[in-house]
C-alpha cells in the first residue's frame, strides 16, 4: 500500500457520533475485523501514479482544483448496502451538495491523466457512490443480515417502527435475531457534516491536507485535537454564520427563541456535533453568548426554551444569566434546576397563532390546536424533529439546529406561511442553508 494513494476528506464535527455508531454496529453483530476506522468520504482513488509522475504534481494537481472550492457541505442520511469489488458494504449514505458533486468531477479529470484508478467509478463521477463506510469486506450473506436488522429511517427514538408489511416484519425478524444491548443504541444519522479539508493518503498515512478556507496545503497538525484544527473550526464557524452573527433590530411585536445552549457542557460537543474542540468548552461559551448579545438589543424579548448549562465544568445558572442581553423568560429544561423567574412552558401569541413554549414537545397540552415550539431533541432525530415540522406544528429551536443563533418568530412564522401558501409543507431540517 506504499505507493496507493486516496483523496478524501475526513468528517470532522460528526466524527465522534459517527465512530460510535460504527463501533455500536460492529460490536451488536460481530463484525469488527471489517468496521471502517477512520470514517471518511472517498474523492478519487484508490490510485498509482503513472510513471515518471511525481509526488508534488499529485499535490499540485489536487491544489489547483480544490482553490476554486469553499468548505463542501453534505448530509448523512441513513444506511445502505451495495456490493464492492471485494465484497458488501454496509455504509452510511451520503447525499451530496452540488459543491460536491463539482469538486469530485474537477479532481477526476485533473488526476485521471497522472494515475491508475483501483476504483472502477473514477472515470465517470457522475455515477459516484458517496458513503461513509461502516463496514466492507463482508460476506454478502452477513452483510444482508445485518443490513436488516439495523433500524430504519422511520424509527422513531431507537426503536424500529411498527408499521407492519413484510419488509417491516422482515426487518423486525432480523433485529430481534441480532438484538443485543449495544443494538439498542443505534440510530439511523440524518446530520449535516461540511468537509473543511482535502486529505491526501499515501498508504495508511496522512501526506497532507488542503483547507478549502485558509486555501492552502498543511503538512502536518493535522489531528483533530490539534490547536492548528481549532482554528479552522473557528474559521468554519465565522464562514457559516455560526460565529459573529450580525447585529439584530427585532421589531415590537417580535420575540427571539433558542433553547439548549448547554454552557460549560463538554460532552454536548461530541453529542450533538457542535463545531468546538471538545477539549474547550470555554470557547464554546465566549461564541454562544456573543452570538446571543449580538442579536438581541438590551430589553428584547426573548425566551430560553431549556437547558442553558449543563456539566460538571459549568458555572452557576445565575452567573450565565447575567451574561445574557434582553428581557429574558426562562424556560426550564430536564438540565435546570428551579430558579426564580423561572417556569415550566408558556403560552405566547403572534400574528393570530398560539404558541406553547416548552422544552420537551411530549409536555405540551395533548389538546393545544396551536404550534410547539421546543427544544430537548438538539439535532439527534432530525426526521422527527426538525427546525419546522408542519405535519405536527412543531418548531425545533435547539442552538444547533438554530444555527447557534437566536431565531426571530416573526422571520420562522413568514416561513410557515409561505411555504404553506405553497403548497410544500416538506420539512425544513435546519434553520441555515446545508440541507433540505
Amino acid at each position: 500500500m506504499n505507493d496507493v494513494y486516496l483523496v478524501e476528506i475526513r468528517l470532522g464535527r460528526t466524527k465522534w457520533r459517527v465512530r460510535q455508531t460504527v463501533v455500536s454496529i460492529a460490536r451488536a453483530y460481530g463484525i469488527e475485523p471489517f468496521m471502517e476506522r477512520h470514517p471518511h468520504v472517498t474523492l478519487f482513488g484508490p490510485m498509482e501514479l503513472l510513471e515518471g509522475v511525481s509526488q508534488q504534481q499529485l499535490i499540485d494537481a489536487i491544489g489547483t482544483v480544490a482553490s476554486h472550492f469553499d468548505p463542501v457541505p453534505f448530509t448523512l442520511d441513513g444506511f445502505e448496502k451495495r456490493e464492492g469489488m471485494h465484497g458488501s458494504v454496509i455504509a452510511f449514505s451520503v447525499r451530496p451538495s452540488d459543491s460536491l458533486t463539482r469538486l469530485v468531477a474537477e479532481i477526476a479529470g485533473a488526476l485521471l491523466p497522472i494515475s491508475r484508478s483501483h476504483n472502477a467509478w473514477d472515470d465517470r463521477p457522475e455515477l459516484k457512490w458517496y458513503h461513509v463506510t461502516v463496514a466492507n469486506h463482508l460476506d454478502q450473506k452477513k452483510a444482508s443480515a445485518v443490513f436488516q436488522a439495523l433500524p430504519g429511517p422511520d424509527t422513531d427514538d431507537g426503536q424500529l417502527a411498527q408499521s407492519g408489511g413484510f419488509l417491516s416484519g422482515l426487518r423486525t425478524f432480523f433485529h430481534s435475531f441480532f438484538k443485543s444491548a449495544e443494538a439498542r443504541y443505534i440510530r439511523p444519522l440524518l446530520i449535516d457534516e461540511t468537509g473543511l479539508r482535502i486529505t491526501l493518503m499515501h498508504g495508511e498515512e496522512i501526506l497532507a491536507e488542503y483547507d478549502l478556507l485558509e486555501k492552502r496545503w498543511l503538512h502536518d497538525n493535522h489531528r483533530h485535537d490539534s490547536r492548528s484544527w481549532q482554528e479552522t473550526l473557528s474559521r468554519f464557524r465565522k464562514h457559516a454564520g455560526f460565529e459573529g452573527a450580525e447585529p439584530r433590530n427585532p421589531g415590537p411585536g417580535d420575540t427571539l427563541l433558542i433553547a439548549d445552549l448547554h454552557l460549560g457542557h463538554a460532552n454536548i460537543i461530541r453529542y450533538c456535533s457542535r463545531p468546538f474542540l471538545f477539549s474547550d468548552p470555554g470557547e464554546m461559551d465566549r461564541v454562544l453568548v456573543a452570538n446571543w448579545n449580538a442579536s438581541v438589543p438590551p430589553g428584547t424579548r426573548i425566551c430560553h426554551i431549556g437547558d442553558l448549562c449543563h456539566g460538571r465544568t459549568a458555572r452557576p445558572e445565575q452567573e450565565y444569566r447575567e451574561q445574557l442581553n434582553g428581557d429574558i423568560t426562562f424556560i426550564t429544561g430536564n438540565h435546570d434546576a428551579p430558579g426564580p423567574g423561572a417556569c415550566s412552558s408558556t403560552m405566547i401569541e403572534h400574528a393570530g397563532t398560539r404558541f406553547c413554549l416548552v422544552h420537551d414537545p411530549a409536555d405540551a397540552p395533548a389538546a393545544f390546536d396551536g404550534w410547539v415550539v421546543h427544544g430537548h431533541h438538539h439535532n439527534n432525530d432530525l426526521r422527527h424533529y426538525p427546525f419546522i415540522d408542519f405535519e405536527h406544528r412543531r418548531i425545533n429551536v435547539s442552538a444547533e439546529v438554530a444555527g447557534y443563533v437566536p431565531v426571530s418568530l416573526e422571520e420562522t412564522w413568514t416561513l410557515v406561511q409561505y411555504r404553506l401558501a405553497s403548497g410544500n409543507t416538506k420539512p425544513v431540517l435546519l434553520n441555515y442553508p446545508y440541507t433540505e
